[in-house]
């Protein structure tokens, strides 16, 4: 009797247990290390990253400066000029205290009024890119459509003494009259006009800053 009154507190003390046990299975645990992947699996967005700048690319785009030696009479004077990015494939260098510039689709322009302030017309520098069948055809036309007797000749320019052919031409000789100075450059299959603009009076102190302008044309040979 008192053996089966000891199995009957065992049998009733294990159902207890077994009971409190399986309450506790229905409490679910997620483990640490998964909750930490979860919330490293959400991306975060990419930064905004800016486009790169191209540098030299438009036409008056500033690339630097640089000593130029000039003659003034007998005497050397070193001279800052600045370069700039010219029409596609050359750049060039001028004195931004002498001449101003303007920049076109087609077209670089120079001007100063160093000749005086007086005059309603700058004497100019134009380098514009044109098209034709050759230089000298070109040369040829801009000599028949002046009207004057013009002088031509086959010539360098630039730094690289580029070949070009040269028409002069003066529209008179008393001292306000208008002179001009072509330069027709063929270079890697594109055609460039020069064009200086001057007086007959300035002719000898502007013209040759007008030439000085011209001697730093530099094409890209790359």
């Amino acid at each position: 009797m008192v053996r089966r009154l000891q199995a009957w507190l065992f049998l009733v003390l294990l159902t207890f247990l077994c009971g409190c046990s399986a309450g506790r299975t229905s409490e679910v645990a997620v483990p640490e290390e998964q909750t930490e992947q979860s919330e490293e699996a959400v991306p975060e967005e990419p930064e905004a990253v800016p486009e790169p700048i191209e540098v030299g690319t438009e036409p008056g785009t500033v690339l630097g400066e640089e000593k130029i030696v000039l003659m003034q009479g007998e005497e050397a004077q070193t001279v800052p000029y600045t370069r700039i990015q010219g029409l596609e494939g050359f750049t060039i260098a001028y004195d931004p205290e002498y001449f101003t510039l303007e920049v076109s689709e087609k077209e670089l322009c120079f001007q100063s009024y160093a000749y005086g302030p007086e005059s309603e017309t700058p004497v100019s520098v134009r380098i514009t890119e044109t098209e034709g069948a050759s230089a000298q055809a070109l040369a040829d036309q801009y000599a028949a459509e002046s009207n004057q007797e013009c002088l031509m000749e086959e010539v360098t320019a630039g730094e690289g003494e580029y070949p070009a052919i040269w028409v002069s031409y003066s529209e008179g000789m008393d001292p306000e009259s208008r002179t001009c100075d072509l330069y027709v450059i063929r270079y890697n299959e594109k055609l460039y006009v020069v064009q200086m603009d001057c007086f007959v009076e300035g002719y000898e102190e502007m013209g040759a800053a007008q030439e000085s302008l011209l001697s730093t044309l530099r094409f890209d040979e790359g």
